[in-house]
């Protein structure tokens, strides 16, 4: 017997079966293997919406379609009360055809032709690839139920707009002659889905570069989590990540397996550690760049947001605002170093911009002469590029502070390399695997990034309570001391290599 197919299913999961059968097949008849929502996923849900709200203020006339997401039949009976009604804007109207479920973010009906415009709203400052496939198969959906349209856009946001200016915040760009070309491949695509799902047989997909594109597929780590291959493997390797899929194809995943005329001399380094377990250390380039550094050296990290609608003074989609850093300062090699942070209490809603008291702050922690240590240094100089328009009046001292700017990371890929690397030069891997567990940064209640953000905006919302808001201070502020702190054990590692 064929296994049972809903009789509806969303675009948004049709679209995991464009990206991989073995996707939609688990999510719809294995779903207790759907992992839980994370933080991450989340925060990336709450900024799609977040946009899609913003978008819908430029389309005043606009009726929302309610609960669209969630109640199928009613919504689609209500849109069809809105389009016999000639409604000029509908949110969230809802279509089906052959089992296919699309709501669409923004229709909008001209009466002088009778037809549609669709406009789907993206949090990207441009169309990439994928959003073109996800409103082709839409606009099929919209069509073949009886939809007439005229134009098909993308509205997606305008990285040249700036706060507090948010008219031109959207770019509607138009898709229709693009989508042309997709338009006959989307039936066969369907066909082979939905057989796919009729199939009592979990579709046989092969783990691959599909996994991971567009997006992380959520069934990551079962199909991963399954392959008996050997560890250390080709996925341990750093970089090379065409050549990396090249040599899988070719069924090159042994280390003992990969041709090595292949790779490039500093591949072929990499391969040699990880079959040895013997790092590599170049002493002689360390020594040669590091004696270009000059003391006392200035550990520097931002801390960021980068909110998708911008709330902070000639900020633009997705600029990065710095609101906490960490310094320490350390004389020589043989001082304690000094250490210097701030964590801005900027209220929400933009009431209070963090940059205000963090760069005199800033200033005055990195006073002097010494180089100015980051870990990928490049993030840093653009947040204090940044920093530079912001404040004017302090643009001369934050320049210096740029052109101090040093950077370990370029010299350790270029001189050093442990298996416990892996296939990434990231601090949360380089630092562990040279200097121990210890610095690890496991079992922190911030422990990235974008763990940052989080606690950040959790941190300054008004309905925060005192004490959360003093854990979410604490664990922000043990973060970034503990990424400065963590550069300055490495680079007194590196020197080693320099008397």
């Amino acid at each position: 017997m064929p296994t049972q197919v809903p009789k509806l299913i969303s675009k948004t999961k049709i679209m995991q079966g464009y990206q991989c059968l073995k996707n939609i097949y688990l999510s719809v008849h294995q779903k207790s293997l759907i992992p839980p929502v994370t933080p991450e996923l989340q925060a990336l849900f709450d900024q799609g919406n977040a946009v899609t709200v913003e978008a819908r203020k430029r389309f005043p006339q606009g009726v929302l379609v309610e609960n669209a997401a969630f109640d199928f039949v009613g919504s689609l009976q209500k849109t069809r009360e809105l389009l016999a009604q000639h409604t000029p804007v509908i949110f969230e109207a809802a279509f089906e055809y052959k089992g296919c479920y699309a709501r669409a973010d923004v229709i909008e009906y001209n009466p002088l032709t009778q037809r549609w415009s669709v406009i789907e709203v993206k949090s990207a400052t441009r169309v990439k690839d994928e959003h073109l496939d996800d409103v082709g198969l839409q606009v099929w959906i919209m069509a073949n139920a009886g939809l007439p349209i005229e134009k098909i856009s993308v509205m997606h946001l305008n990285n040249l707009c700036k706060f507090p200016d948010l008219s031109n915040l959207f770019i509607q760009e138009d898709v229709t002659d693009k989508l042309r070309s997709l338009h006959t491949s989307i039936s066969p695509k369907l066909n082979n889905i939905f057989q796919a799902l009729r199939s009592e047989q979990v579709p046989a997909v092969e783990v691959g570069k599909h996994c991971s594109e567009p997006r992380d597929c959520q069934f990551m780590d079962h199909c991963w989590g399954s392959q008996t291959w050997a560890k250390p493997n080709l996925f341990d390797l750093p970089g090379m990540y065409t050549k990396r899929w090249e040599l899988f194809e070719k069924g090159f995943v042994d280390l003992q397996t990969i041709p090595e005329e292949s790779l490039s001399e500093k591949e072929k380094q990499c391969l040699q550690v990880l079959k040895t377990g013997q790092r590599h250390v170049d002493k002689n380039y360390i020594k040669e760049e590091m004696a270009k550094w000059k003391f006392p050296l200035v550990f520097l990290d931002f801390e960021t947001l980068n909110p998708a609608i911008p709330v902070f003074e000639g900020t633009g989609p997705f600029t990065q605002v710095p609101f906490q850093f960490s310094v320490h300062v350390l004389e020589n090699l043989d001082a304690t170093p000094v250490h210097f942070e701030f964590l801005a209490d900027a209220a929400v809603d933009g009431c209070e911009d963090p940059r205000k008291k963090l760069v005199p702050a800033l200033v005055e922690a990195c006073k002097g002469e010494g180089s100015v240590v980051a870990y990928y240094a490049k993030f840093e100089s653009g947040c204090l590029q940044d920093l530079e328009i912001f404040a004017p009046e302090y643009a001369s001292e934050l320049a210096q502070i740029r052109s101090r700017l040093v950077d370990p990371l370029p010299i350790i890929k270029e001189a050093i390399y442990d298996a416990k690397f892996g296939s990434s030069y990231s601090l949360k891997s380089v630092g562990p695997a040279l200097l121990g567990d210890v610095f690890s940064y496991d079992r922190m209640a911030v422990g990235d990034g974008g763990a940052a953000q989080r606690a950040y905006d959790e941190y300054r919302r008004p309905g925060t309570s005192e004490p959360r808001k003093n854990e979410l201070k604490t664990a922000l502020l043990e973060y970034c001391k503990k990424d400065t702190f963590v550069v300055v054990e490495l680079v007194k590692w590196l020197y080693q290599f320099v008397k």
